[in-house]
């Protein structure tokens, strides 16, 4: 029976009845007494390698057992009776020699109420069977300690000093329970002095150093003295988890980048199923400025387990860290579809944004901006980037569509209105001329030529322009209005300069909208540039020394007199005084307009007849 300490009723009792406790200190000198409960030591098979068989793995076992038997304390350690796991595997339906798996180990031993177990392996070789192994807490399978392997010739030999070694490494383990009762009492200071005596009582000691470690950081030691223990501890099990992790907590620490970013990447390796454990190392590797390293890590992750979304979130953020874009955009696409919690999180919004407009998909960084200022309507930074890359979008837009459609006359057109509007006018009139030639139905195309031809100075190109588009199908009225408005605008500009030539233009526009759609403004324009003409070409003659120039404006002056008093008749009813006084100003000219052609009867060149 094994002796275990006193419960929390026996206590009670003792309080009551007067009796002194005595303390764990006091205990552990009291003659005859036992300051822990009995452990039960589970040694199964050793697994069989080069050269051996499950046979010699089971004769190994049963050996070690036996010899470890004799060398401890019974009153401390009970090694649990190889007879007992053999029919207790034999009823499970095992072979006796069967070997066993760390699960197997670990059921079998809380079956059997073990607190640890021996992990052994067996190999056979020129020199004789070689043993090893590691001895394993129950109450936590990452608490280990490896024994150093030993060779002889015979089973025997190899076996005697193996036990003598597995008893040697027991000897910790007083030191060490000593030291996680303290740790758990917060007694940090004497968890560390008891856990020193433990590696003292075993140069070799994972399982004491462990808990030094735990005692040194609760107690805020230097992470330099922690790493120190830590590289003693893995210098003995380069795999020792808590040995890795201390490292790693403490090269953080010490800003000791790389190496922190190796200790983690080989804590995440002892296990590799634990994907707990790797999302810590991968927390770790990012908080520790690894974001870099942490990368193919988590990538890695994320494709074993696609459907975690932890592991999701996880690549999102060290991707977008690293501007990994086209990773990033694959997590935040998955995100985006099964995350929840995103409903209240504008800022990944914002970040998925960035993302796509970093990686070259503008349409995606606007519409997913567009869908975050939707959902977040008070968000004043999202709204912002959504109104910059919008922005940025006028200006790129129509040239990367050009790109990727180079024909398409919906396009150049757009390109020849945007050019206009930066005042780009000769490309812009370029531009409209092949989206013409590419659409000739194109509406309104024609008169956005003749509309740039006219902002260059050429009216009479524009006017070319006119006439072809009626003769494309253009709309007659569109036109029609188009060469009305143009003529009255340049009606107005001749008014200015007084130039007959200039009046002459306006009256070329102005005929050929009343050709198309005869009105009274159009008739009364016509009027008001034919009178202009009159005036004009009359001022110009009496300035011209050749005479048979002087006469031929005078013969103009007197055609465009009739045309003059035509239109502005048509225009008495709708513009009232304004065309009567155009026609009394008229009538004061004629007598000039007929003296003129009278000086003008007989010159070669000139009119053809006085009246």
């Amino acid at each position: 029976m094994r002796i275990r300490t006193l419960g929390r009723s026996t206590t009670i009792a003792m309080l009551a009845l007067g009796l002194p406790l005595l303390s764990a200190r006091a205990q552990r000198g009291k003659k005859d007494s036992q300051e822990f409960t009995r452990q039960g030591l589970l040694i199964v098979n050793f697994t069989p390698g080069a050269g051996a068989n499950m046979k010699l793995g089971r004769n190994a076992a049963n050996d070690v057992r036996s010899r470890v038997g004799h060398l401890v304390n019974r009153r401390e350690v009970d090694v649990i009776d190889g007879g007992e796991i053999s029919y207790r595997m034999e009823r499970a339906g095992y072979n006796p020699d069967t070997i066993y798996s760390l699960t197997d180990m670990r059921a079998l031993g809380k079956f059997l109420r073990a607190d640890e177990y021996f992990v052994g392996r067996v190999t056979n070789g020129p020199t004789g069977p070689t043993l090893s192994g590691e001895l394993v807490l129950m109450r936590d399978e990452k608490l280990r300690q490896p024994l150093p392997a030993t060779t002889a010739p015979k089973l025997d030999s190899a076996v005697s000093m193996f036990a003598h070694a597995l008893v040697a490494a027991r000897a910790q383990l007083v030191q060490q329970r000593r030291c996680e009762n303290d740790l758990r009492e917060n007694h940090g200071q004497r968890a560390i002095d008891e856990a020193r005596e433990g590696v003292a009582a075993y140069p070799r000691s994972t399982l004491a150093r462990t808990c030094l470690m735990w005692a040194m950081r609760q107690m805020s030691a230097p992470y330099a003295d922690i790493l120190a223990v830590a590289n003693d501890a893995l210098a003995v099990d380069p795999t020792g988890f808590y040995a890795l992790e201390s490292a790693a907590i403490a090269l953080d620490s010490l800003r000791r980048r790389d190496a922190a970013a190796d200790m983690w990447l080989r804590l995440a390796a002892t296990d590799t199923n634990d994907v707990d454990l790797a999302l810590r190392v991968s927390y770790a590797l990012f908080d520790g400025g690894n974001a870099k390293r942490a990368e193919p890590f988590v990538v890695h992750l994320a494709q074993r387990y696609p459907d975690d979304i932890r592991v999701v979130q996880q690549e999102w953020r060290i991707a977008y860290e690293n501007k990994s874009w086209k990773t990033a955009i694959s997590a935040g696409e998955t995100m985006l579809a099964r995350d929840t919690t995103l409903a209240t999180d504008s800022t990944f919004f914002l970040r998925l944004g960035t993302a796509y407009h970093s990686a070259e998909m503008p349409y995606k960084a606007v519409e997913t901006l567009a869908r975050g200022v939707s959902t977040f309507k008070g968000d004043a930074r999202l709204y912002a980037l959504y109104s910059l890359y919008v922005r940025a979008e006028a200006d790129t837009t129509i040239p990367r569509g050009l790109a990727l459609f180079p024909k398409s006359a919906d396009l150049i057109a757009m390109n020849a209105k945007d050019l206009r509007s930066k005042g780009k006018l000769s490309e812009s009139l370029e531009a409209t001329k092949q989206a013409v030639a590419l659409d000739s139905t194109m509406k309104q195309g024609q008169l956005m030529v003749a509309q740039l031809q006219i902002e260059l100075g050429r009216p009479d190109s524009a006017l070319a322009t006119l006439h072809q588009a009626i003769a494309g199908g253009e709309d007659t009225t569109l036109v029609a209005q188009f060469a009305l408005s143009k003529g009255n605008a340049l009606y107005r500009a001749a008014s200015g300069t007084k130039a007959s030539t200039d009046f002459q233009l306006a009256m070329r526009y102005l005929a050929f909208a009343d050709t198309l759609r005869s009105s009274t403004q159009s008739k009364f324009l016509i009027g008001a540039t034919a009178l202009g003409i009159t005036q004009s070409a009359l001022t110009e003659a009496a300035k011209l020394k050749d005479k048979s120039a002087s006469c031929r404006l005078v013969q103009l002056s007197a055609d465009m007199a009739s045309v003059a008093h035509d239109g502005l008749q048509a225009g008495v009813d709708a513009y009232g005084d304004a065309a009567k006084q155009e026609l009394d100003y008229l009538t004061q000219l004629a007598p000039y307009v007929q003296q003129g052609l009278t000086a003008c009867a007989g010159v070669p060149g000139g009119v053809a007849g006085a009246k």
